[in-house]
């Protein structure tokens, strides 16, 4: 085989597991931003509380924190293709179940099933693109990060449309269908042709964990994560019985903070690279803080849509950024690093709709929006504390 086809098909092999990632993530957040609308329906049809409901977060978190941070930890020992094709086949199974699941806690568990599959999956396919591109890191983890936001503001919408139908499972069959078809694409692909990535022994993991960056970014995310897991959420109930908005209309809230994610990726994709990381992230928080104070505790009606855009807009470039800034020190170690800090992080996902949920069950949700404000203050401090030790990030 002479050298240019062998370039064509490298070619082509990286572009079918760029849409094959991306399909996966897109349908991944599609499923995600689905919860938190069904809340409502689920109170209605199961008669669960609000501090129940919020169950609904840990549950999604507990599978995908244990798989993602195993896999992260031998992402350089494994058969890409064959672990990712059974994270999204596993996923598959687990939406299938909450299709059928005929009360909350089998909804629940089925829940935990999905988060064991999609971490699988989650481990792998961020390293992987980042070897694929290995010279734009931050470009295509906001674009990897704009694909999910794609999907994710489409799950209000997907549900809402299976409700209009007759039944909200409707969304989630659907949903596995699609899942399959991911899967079918993966079975039929070549293993990516990317350079391997490090094994990693007790030694690295120590260094790594003593890389002033790495340490940033897992700390970072926990504190950013518990305002996304707030928002996801909580979103549509905030809408509901504080904005006073009908069901439909709240569900149109969350859709509006997800929409925004889109545009907000795309242009912290264009800037990245440019603006720095560490930067980036600063000036972000420096706007999400009185960007949620206006729009939680000070907007009334309508205007409560325009902040909320705004917010979805800001927060949109906080994930992305902040696993390219950590990812960047060691890129050789791109597995466990996504592992690590996406396990992390979903701690925060899970926890912080719970606390939310008892105070909101004792008080109000606009009172229990104080929780995820007092985390995303702790995040500018974070990075600029690690950027003081090691300047060169």
């Amino acid at each position: 085989m002479d050298e240019s086809s062998t370039d064509e098909r490298a070619v082509r092999s990286r572009r079918l597991w760029t849409a094959a990632i991306v399909l996966f993530v897109a349908l991944e957040g599609l499923g995600l931003q689905m919860r938190g609308p069904l809340l409502p329906i689920l109170e209605t049809e199961w008669g669960i509380s609000k501090s129940l409901q919020g169950l609904v977060s840990p549950a999604g978190t507990l599978g995908f924190a244990l798989t993602v941070l195993g896999i992260g930890a031998v992402a350089g020992r494994v058969d890409t293709r064959r672990y990712f094709f059974a994270g999204v086949a596993l996923t598959m199974v687990g939406v299938v179940g909450m299709a059928l699941a005929p009360f909350f806690v089998a909804y629940l568990g089925f829940l935990v099933v999905r988060g064991l599959g999609t971490g699988v999956s989650r481990g792998l396919d961020r390293p992987l693109l980042g070897h694929l591109y290995p010279n734009a890191r931050g470009r295509v983890f906001n674009l990897y990060d704009m694909a999910w936001a794609v999907g994710a503001a489409a799950g209000p919408a997907v549900l809402s449309l299976a409700v209009a139908r007759g039944d909200w499972r409707y969304a989630y069959g659907g949903l596995a269908v699609a899942f399959g078809l991911v899967a079918l694409l993966v079975w039929r692909l070549r293993p990516p042709e990317v350079d391997a990535e490090a094994q990693l022994d007790i030694g690295a993991a120590k260094a790594l964990l003593q890389m002033p960056a790495v340490a940033a970014t897992t700390i970072a995310l926990v504190f950013h994560t518990g305002l996304e897991g707030a928002m996801f959420i909580w979103l549509s109930t905030f809408g509901r019985e504080i904005a006073g908005f009908s069901q439909e209309t709240a569900s149109l809230l969350l859709s509006v903070f997800l929409v925004a994610y889109v545009p907000g990726r795309l242009v912290y994709t264009i800037i990245a690279e440019r603006v720095g990381y560490g930067p980036l992230v600063v000036i972000l928080e420096v706007l999400i803080v009185p960007t949620f104070l206006w729009t939680f505790f000070v907007a009334d009606g309508l205007a409560t849509f325009a902040g909320v855009a705004v917010l979805g807009a800001l927060v949109s470039g906080i994930f992305p950024t902040l696993l390219a800034f950590g990812t960047q020190v060691a890129p050789e170690y791109s597995g466990p690093i996504n592992g690590l800090t996406t396990a992390t992080a979903s701690v925060s996902i899970a926890i912080v709709p719970v606390a939310m949920g008892v105070l909101a069950d004792a008080s109000s949700i606009r009172s229990a929006m104080w929780i995820p404000l007092a985390l995303t203050l702790l995040v500018a401090p974070t990075v600029v504390i690690a950027r003081r030790i090691d300047p060169n990030i």
